[in-house]
């Protein structure tokens, strides 16, 4: 897919990334595909689960799959319904307690919706150690955001 999205950003000094995407979808559909297992699984990785079985909701804990990479332990830490969604996530799956934070705020706009990605907390035993967790976490973003984009805007919601 061929994407003129603005790529992720990284701060060094702040040890975060960020990515804002226009989707050209409204944001009741942006919030589904964010919030619901289901959807989540069909844009971040490829697997997603809630203990409850059930959307995101402050406290949910949970799982996200990646091939090759294996299950990422995650709890929601914050919801304000079709506005913000942020949950911590494990950056290791040998080491579940190796955790960022992922915030994702919409902001509608006419028909669609400005979605914004902030991820901070990383860690490292060493600067160049903190600098490739950056550096692989902004390459992801842009691979999955630009992978939500295409997953919204190919429904019908």
């Amino acid at each position: 897919m061929t994407t003129t999205q603005p790529r992720a950003s990284v701060d060094v000094a702040e040890r975060s990334v960020t990515r804002t995407v226009r989707v050209a979808a409204g944001p009741d559909a942006v919030w589904r595909a964010i919030s619901e297992p289901e959807h989540v699984a069909g844009w971040f990785g490829d697997g997603c689960e809630t203990e409850d079985g059930g959307p995101f909701a402050p406290g949910t804990t949970g799982r996200l799959h990646f091939e090759g990479y294996g299950w990422f332990a995650f709890e929601v830490t914050r919801v304000e319904p079709g506005r913000l969604l942020a949950y911590r996530w494990g950056q290791s799956a040998e080491d579940p307690d190796i955790m960022t934070e992922a915030t994702f705020t919409l902001e509608p706009d006419g028909a669609g919706t400005y979605l914004t990605v902030h991820e901070t907390g990383f860690t490292g035993d060493t600067d160049d150690a903190v600098r490739a967790a950056l550096d692989g976490n902004r390459e992801g973003w842009d691979v999955e955001l630009d992978e939500l984009v295409e997953y919204v805007e190919s429904r019908s919601w």
